[in-house]
């Protein structure tokens, strides 16, 4: 009897015990092993879990400034050229380039540099040399547009426009193309008008070559000959003024 009143008493009390531990569990009947969420894990180290609004206020983009205009262009004032002096000869008028003189042999003329000294020079004349009237071709024959050899009017070996005596001091003379029909034919203009023209080719016994021009006025009986080249010959013909 003794030993079963010990029993309900020791039963009672572990009862009392148990009672009392769930009274002191969390509320709510949660689990106090349960994991953190993820939520927590994704956060950086040293970074606050919950944001701070910052009391710097918010950056502002600059006020947009509009683009200055480019400043207008200027249109380049076209180029004049400079004037040259105007000679007259067989009834026109043309210019000339500052140092050159026109120098005049009765019907026939040559516009050159005032000092032509070792300049290539052709028949006498180291520029542009001007016929007028009864106009010399080939070896003295009546010139012609077309006409072989019509820039060589000469019936001898003429020295080369350039380096006439050899450094030996032989004759530098033309050897070839005083008679060879023209390369280049055609109109070209002479101020207002059109004027027969004609390239030929010539070479010298030292092998100098070189390519006579001429600018045949027919009406007019003028001829302008451009035997070396020259970069002015261009200017001074379109410069020639006839008469009205």
């Amino acid at each position: 009897m003794k030993k079963r009143l010990r029993r309900l008493q020791l039963a009672a009390a572990t009862l009392a015990v148990a009672v009392a531990a769930s009274a002191c569990g969390p509320a709510g009947g949660g689990d106090a092993s349960a994991k953190p969420t993820a939520a927590g894990a994704e956060r950086t180290a040293g970074t606050p879990s919950t944001a701070k609004t910052s009391a710097r206020p918010p950056a502002t983009a600059p006020p947009s400034r509009a683009p200055k205009p480019a400043p207008a262009k200027t249109a380049a004032a076209p180029r004049t050229r400079a004037p040259w002096p105007h000679v007259t000869f067989a009834r026109l008028t043309f210019e000339i380039p500052p140092g050159w003189t026109l120098m005049t042999y009765g019907s026939d003329a040559c516009v050159q540099p005032v000092h032509q000294a070792g300049l290539p020079t052709m028949f006498g004349c180291a520029g542009i040399a001007i016929q007028s009237g009864s106009i010399a071709g080939h070896e003295l024959q009546p010139y012609e547009a077309r006409q072989p050899g019509g820039w060589y009017a000469a019936t001898d070996v003429q020295p080369c426009p350039v380096d006439p005596t050899l450094a030996d001091g032989s004759f530098n003379g033309i050897s070839s193309g005083t008679s060879s029909p023209p390369v280049e034919s055609g109109l070209r203009p002479v101020g207002n008008h059109k004027a027969a023209y004609d390239r030929w080719t010539a070479a010298c016994a030292n092998g100098h070559r070189f390519s006579p021009r001429a600018w045949h006025l027919p009406v007019s009986r003028v001829l302008f000959l451009d035997y070396t080249g020259h970069v002015e010959t261009a200017r001074v013909l379109e410069s020639v003024r006839f008469p009205d």
